[in-house]
């Protein structure tokens, strides 16, 4: 049983409880929710949480959201919120389809990290937030490229 295709240029939320949200929502909740064990209703609740709210996800919920959708923005999420960068490390050789579209995400994060360092140049003052954020886009493209680079080792014949 595969993943549901995760579209190359998902939005990466600033928040992990939003991106625990948007991942739910994109799978739909009711049927996530029937897929890891537990009601629809405590997912919602746990779906509408902030930092302040009691109905938060648990560690076992992220786990199994991501688990069964195959979506990494909250583990992304994460990497932004604490200056981290991650890769995929998934073995296998991947189809042609895959390969470009990994070549493609290079691409579009390539084009985020230029445009980052443009919007933070373009007035003259380079802030503590457009560092921060010309940072992230930084991580992004270091992370697809070294997914890039991941599954062309895939395809040596030796």
């Amino acid at each position: 049983m595969g993943h549901p295709r995760i579209p190359v240029n998902c939005a990466v939320p600033v928040s992990p409880f939003e991106a625990f949200r948007v991942v739910c929502a994109t799978y739909g909740v009711k049927e996530m929710a029937e897929r890891i064990g537990i009601k629809p209703g405590t997912l919602w609740n746990k779906c509408d949480a902030d930092v302040e709210s009691h109905h938060q996800p648990t560690l076992r919920d992220v786990i199994a959201v991501t688990r069964e959708s195959g979506d990494m923005r909250v583990l992304d999420s994460l990497n932004r919120l604490f200056d981290r960068a991650a890769y995929d490390v998934t073995p296998g050789a991947a189809s042609d389809e895959a390969l470009l579209e990994l070549l493609c995400k290079v691409g579009s994060d390539s084009g985020a990290l230029h445009t980052a360092v443009g919007l933070a140049l373009s007035d003259g003052h380079f802030s503590q937030q457009n560092l921060l954020d010309v940072r992230a886009e930084a991580f992004d493209l270091v992370s697809s490229v070294l997914c890039f680079v991941q599954r062309l080792e895939g395809l040596v014949d030796d």
